[in-house]
This record gives structure tokens, C-alpha cells and sequence, in this order.
């Protein structure tokens, strides 16, 4: 038998040998994508998305490209995961040493230990003013006492003019794009204004009834608030149904109308959003130097117009810098603040209702694809929001290029660990390894951030899902099985 045939017999079983292995890594690079394809197709069969449709994105950071997407460019509602393009696009225009001002100054005279002439406080934007979230920044109580201490060391007893909370840094009609009826009046639906004070929000002080269905008996408003004028009704429900009730109400209105039910307790307190908090702390403060025996003359008030210019300066309290801000909105998902840096983002241009333009023009200049990006508020309550997954996935990828990445990646909460992802990924891979931004409302639900996979590469990826029926923790369930599937073997 010639030589040369044992030597094509040799070359052909080497290239069935090399075959067979190139199909087996060639199988395994791509065996990841298809469970995730399978994971994907489950989820947009099961019955919970009936109705409903959902986007997703995965992205390589490193390389840019995304690695797999589905209706990765239809624009739907993302909720909270709006914040990610808020507080994203503050660190790279305001920075993360920007902080808002909050001015004490009067008009006027003072003789013989009498202000013969107005205080007034003037807010510069700060939606953190009093807030008790900041430890190392004083809570309402205690930005009161410091007002009182600096009119003490200059010797005031008594104000002959008012109190007046000045709110004109901000427009007075306070309410983004697209906000509803029923957000508005509740804690969470919070507007931001020129001057704010304690997160905008009040307690109201319930007792229910001992028998069901009864009306609860209002105690009253912590702080207290007498010019606020409740109407309707909540009713007593059964122990262990829950926080069903609600505060409707529009801004810079008194009325506040309440309905819905809560469990039987002995006490209980839902919180509802303050219409003028210019007027709230200029009514707080006077109440509080009455206490300590300095009066006022005339009724606390409020004003919008300009601060007249011969006002002079007495101190001013500056706000936790916007990397803390930042952290506490992505982190804890709070809308109040949210809004405040996405006015702050229109205000730095001179143009505070176009803060939405100036976010999508921005990432547009870095290279973002904004078609079917429309941007409504900074917190995501707004109904005029359309983002896509891939616009949330992009962003990702974006910032991780940026010198505020280092910043804004530790604001997100950590899988299984902290913040709104407490409870998700526990006891999984993923646990401690991916960081990421809720968003939930009504048939809403948004993640998006970023993981390491298997093989040490950042992704960045998002997933959403609209118009779905069923509860929180079960998308949650099946959206996990997303995530576990997306990453490298």
C-alpha cells in the first residue's frame, strides 16, 4: 500500500478530529445566547405577558457591541429606571461636587434688637433641605435651630414684617410632563419647587375604627399643618390587608381628598405630599421662633416673584454634594431628588422646562441613537416617558467610558445585597456581582446595569416589560431566570 496513503488517511481523521473540536467550542460560545434565547421565548409566551411585551438588551463594554438584544429599540415606559438618565446626565454637566444653596437673608433694619423689615429664606433648588436621609447634614428641626441661632448672634427679638419663603428659583407650577392625578398628592409624587423642606412630605395620623368598613378618625398631621383642609374618607379594612389608602391633591392647593382603606391597628399614618412647602417653611420656622421667644409680627407668606435686591445675606445652608444625592436616588429610588437635578439640569442652561432636550441632546453627542427617546420628568412618574432597552443599555455603556463612572456605578444597588435589589438574585451567581436600577409602576417593570460574566468581560444590559398582569415578586421570578441565563459558562 503506497506511503502516501497512510499519510491522507492521517491528514483526514486530524481533520475530522479538528472538526469535531471546532463544533464543540463553537457550541459552547454559543450555548449561553441560547439559553438565553429560550429564557427570552418563555418569558413573552407565559401567560403574564399575554397582554404584554418586553425589550432587552446585553452589550459588551469593552467592545461596545451589543451581543443580544430583543425589541431592543421598541420605546416604552421604564418608571423609575428613568433616574439612570437623571442622574447619569447631572454628574457629567453639574459634576459631583455641585451642590445646591439655601440663603437666610433680610430686608430692612435692625435697631435695638427689632428686624424692621422681612426675613425671608430663599431656596435655590435643594430638594434635600431638612431631609433626615443625610446624617451628616441637619433634618428640619435642626436647620430651624441654626436659623434661630444666626438671628439670636445678630440680636433679633422681633421681625416687624414677615416671614416669607421664597420659591422663584424654580417656576411655581411644579409639576413635570405627563404626571397624574392620582400621584400627585401622595408622598411619592412629591413635586419639586424653588424652596423645599423635609422631603415635601407630611405624616397623617390615623386611627382606625374597631369595626370594619367604618370611617379611621383623622389625629392630625405630624408636623402639624392646620391650613391644610382634608375631604373624603378612609376606611377601616381588615388586619393585615395593608397600606390601601389615598391622598389626592393638586399643588399650591390646600384640599387634599382622601380615600382607600387600612388594616386595623392601633394607630397608623400614611404620608402625603406638601402643596407649597415655600409656604411650609415659612409657617414652620415662624412657629418655631415663637417658641424660642422671638416675634413676628405679621403672618408667615410666600412669594415667587424676585428676592429684592437690597436684601442682605445672613447665612447659607449648602446641600449634600450631587455624588450623595446621586447615590440616595439610585440607591433608595427617590423621585423628589430625582427631580430636583433634572431641573437643575435645565436650570444650568438657562432653560429649566427643556432639561429633557438638554438630556437627549447630551447622550446624542456622545454617539447615543436617540430616536423614540422622549423624556418627560427626571423620575419616571411621567406617562410622556419612552425609552427602548437600548437606550438604557447604551447609556450603561456610555458611562462606564466616563470619569463618573466610578461614581454613578456605586450609586446602583447590588444584586441580593442592598438598596431596591435587596431581594433579588439571592443565593445566586449573580449575587454581589450585578448592580442595577429598578423601575416598577401599575404594568410596568425595568431593570438595568451592569455584570461581570464568567469570562471577566463588563456588560452593561436592560430588560422591560410593559402592559404585563400579575404581581411584582412574580416578574421578578421570571425576570431572574433572564439574568442567570444571560451570563458566560
Amino acid at each position: 500500500m503506497p506511503i502516501f496513503y497512510f499519510i491522507s488517511l492521517r491528514k483526514f481523521i486530524f481533520s475530522i478530529c479538528l472538526f469535531f473540536y471546532c463544533l464543540s467550542t463553537l457550541s459552547q460560545k454559543i450555548q449561553p445566547y441560547q439559553k438565553l434565547q429560550k429564557a427570552l421565548e418563555d418569558l413573552e409566551k407565559d401567560s403574564i405577558l399575554n397582554n404584554g411585551y418586553v425589550g432587552f438588551c446585553l452589550k459588551n463594554i469593552s467592545t461596545r457591541q451589543v451581543v443580544f438584544e430583543k425589541n431592543s429599540k421598541k420605546t416604552m415606559l421604564i418608571a423609575s429606571c428613568m433616574k439612570l438618565f437623571s442622574t447619569a446626565t447631572a454628574l457629567e454637566i453639574l459634576g459631583k461636587d455641585y451642590t445646591f444653596k439655601t440663603q437666610l437673608a433680610y430686608t430692612g433694619k435692625i435697631e435695638s434688637g427689632v428686624l424692621q423689615g422681612d426675613l425671608y429664606i430663599i431656596g435655590g433648588g435643594d430638594p434635600t433641605l431638612g431631609s433626615p436621609d443625610f446624617p451628616n447634614k441637619p433634618n428640619a428641626n435642626q436647620v430651624f435651630e441654626t436659623w434661630a441661632n444666626n438671628l439670636k448672634r445678630l440680636g433679633i427679638k422681633e421681625i416687624q414684617g414677615k416671614i416669607i419663603g421664597n420659591g422663584s428659583y424654580f417656576d411655581q407650577n411644579a409639576i413635570s410632563k405627563g404626571w397624574i392625578w392620582e400621584d400627585m398628592g401622595n408622598y411619592y409624587g412629591s413635586a419639586v419647587y424653588g424652596l423645599n423642606i423635609h422631603d415635601n412630605e407630611y405624616k397623617l395620623l390615623l386611627k382606625p375604627s374597631t369595626t370594619l368598613g367604618e370611617e379611621v378618625k383623622i389625629l392630625g398631621t405630624e408636623p402639624v399643618l392646620p391650613f391644610l383642609n382634608f375631604k373624603g374618607s378612609i376606611k377601616t379594612a381588615a388586619k393585615g390587608t395593608g397600606d390601601n389608602a389615598y391622598i389626592d391633591g393638586y399643588v399650591m392647593h390646600n384640599d387634599r381628598f382622601l380615600s382607600g382603606t387600612i388594616p386595623q391597628k392601633d394607630s397608623f399614618f400614611i404620608k402625603g405630599a406638601l402643596p407649597n412647602p415655600a409656604y411650609t417653611t415659612a409657617y414652620l420656622l415662624s412657629q418655631y421662633l415663637n417658641k424660642k421667644s422671638i416675634k413676628i409680627a405679621q403672618e408667615p407668606s410666600f412669594s415667587y416673584d424676585s428676592v429684592p435686591n437690597e436684601a442682605i445675606n445672613i447665612l447659607e445652608i449648602k446641600s449634600p454634594t450631587l455624588a450623595e444625592i446621586v447615590r440616595e436616588i439610585n440607591l433608595f429610588s427617590i423621585n423628589l431628588y430625582a427631580e430636583g437635578i433634572f431641573k437643575q439640569i435645565g436650570k444650568s442652561k438657562n432653560t429649566e422646562k427643556e432639561a429633557g432636550k438638554i438630556i437627549q441632546d447630551y447622550w446624542k453627542g456622545k454617539g447615543m441613537d436617540i430616536s423614540g427617546l422622549e423624556i418627560g420628568d427626571g423620575s419616571g412618574l411621567s406617562m410622556k416617558n419612552g425609552v427602548s432597552a437600548y437606550h438604557l443599555a447604551e447609556l450603561l455603556s456610555l458611562m462606564s467610558k466616563s470619569s463618573s463612572y466610578d461614581v454613578f456605578n456605586q450609586s446602583l444597588p447590588i444584586a441580593g445585597i442592598s438598596g431596591t435589589m435587596t431581594n433579588w438574585l439571592k443565593s445566586t451567581t449573580l449575587q454581589g456581582n450585578l448592580r442595577a436600577k429598578t423601575g416598577s409602576m401599575k404594568g410596568v417593570i425595568a431593570i438595568a446595569g451592569y455584570f461581570t460574566n464568567a469570562q471577566g468581560e463588563k456588560m452593561s444590559f436592560s430588560i422591560i416589560a410593559n402592559r404585563y398582569q400579575g404581581t411584582y415578586s412574580q416578574m421578578r421570578k421570571k425576570f431572574e431566570k433572564v439574568f442567570l441565563a444571560m451570563q458566560m459558562p
